[in-house]
């Protein structure tokens, strides 16, 4: 057993969107999603021999104990039985930290649930199938995690005309075109105060949804074309399944039986300028959103200078940018 268990798992930005689950951590619909590089949570497991059988479990946020995530933690932890004998048996201090702040657009428990689930499957010297039982794992703590084991894309949620796809595990998409293997995703920054509706409760506002059915529907059928745009290396396409994606998602939100609202006026003004640099440029831009008002520019590397210029004129809209490029999936470093 090594005492010291170190692993770095990213996030993910979804193009084709995963909102709705039932049974345990089951996607309604099959999502698509874009492995982010520099977005990732690093996290540090240290453990020691104990002579009783509570359970010892501390966990440190960026440097200080942060008791309601640690909660949250130990509960996904207790209830997965690959993880029994470590917890039984080592006392367990847990450290992390992200490369990016909260609460700006980037899925945090995506990656930080794929670093627990790995790191802690890693202790419990489990290494067969690794990949897929750890993304299992993390689907059962953040249902997105799972995707962020495999990149540059990865596939979540069973399409029976894609062999190996499944609701239990994410899978990796490996057919992609060169034009899609450098693309960059630029993160701007409209609003950076914490949602006022969690995705949890987002995802459960689907049960019931009047147009439920519909949108798993459509989803299942942006996936499988999304598989063949990536592979075939059209922009246009690309772009209007992406961007379509985004605004139906929220357009799920705006229309459950309590409905809400994420995007702010600041969002609106950011896509509407996007949209026009496009339509002035011809440039293959477009945009997409998480489950908030924060806008992702996904864009190839070969008209970054364009892009960065793009931002510069909408800068004043702006808290903050976070530049990220497509990345290759998480690491145990130690």
């Amino acid at each position: 057993m090594n005492p010291f268990i170190k692993v770095k798992y990213p996030s993910n930005i979804a193009l084709v969107k995963y909102w709705g689950k039932h049974g345990n951590q089951l996607p309604c619909n099959a999502s698509l999603s874009m492995t982010l590089s520099n977005a990732f949570t690093e996290l540090n497991l240290e453990l020691s021999e104990k002579k009783n059988n509570e359970i010892e479990f501390d966990y440190f946020f960026e440097g200080a104990p942060k008791d309601s995530f640690r909660d949250r933690i130990l509960n996904y932890l207790t209830q997965q039985p690959e993880f029994y004998d470590v917890l039984k048996n080592y006392a367990i201090r847990a450290e992390s930290h992200n490369s990016f702040p909260h609460s700006t657009g980037i899925a945090s428990s995506a990656s930080a649930f794929a670093a627990i689930a790995a790191a802690f499957l890693n202790a419990s010297g489990n290494e067969a199938n690794f990949d897929q039982n750890a993304s299992r794992l993390a689907r059962l703590g953040s249902g997105s995690a799972c995707r962020s084991f495999f990149g540059p894309y990865a596939s979540w949620g069973h399409l029976a005309e894609i062999n190996g796809t499944s609701d239990e595990f994410a899978t990796p998409v490996t057919a992609i075109h060169d034009n899609f293997k450098t693309m960059r995703d630029a993160i701007l920054i409209v609003e950076d105060a914490p949602k006022k509706v969690s995705s949890s409760v987002g995802h459960g506002l689907m049960e019931g949804h009047p147009f439920a059915e519909a949108r798993f529907k459509q989803a299942n059928t942006n996936c499988l074309e999304m598989f063949s745009t990536l592979q075939s290396g059209d922009f246009d396409k690309f772009i209007s399944i992406v961007e379509r994606e985004a605004l139906s998602l929220h357009a799920m939100m705006m229309t459950s039986n309590d409905y809400y609202l994420l995007i702010k006026p600041g969002t609106v003004k950011v896509i509407e300028q996007v949209m026009q640099f496009r339509k002035d440029t011809r440039l293959p831009i477009c945009f997409t959103l998480d489950a908030g008002p924060n806008v992702h520019l996904l864009y190839p590397s070969t008209i970054e200078k364009d892009v960065q210029m793009l931002i510069e004129d909408i800068n004043s809209e702006l808290k903050a940018v976070i530049y990220d490029q497509i990345g290759t999936g998480g690491t145990i470093l130690s």
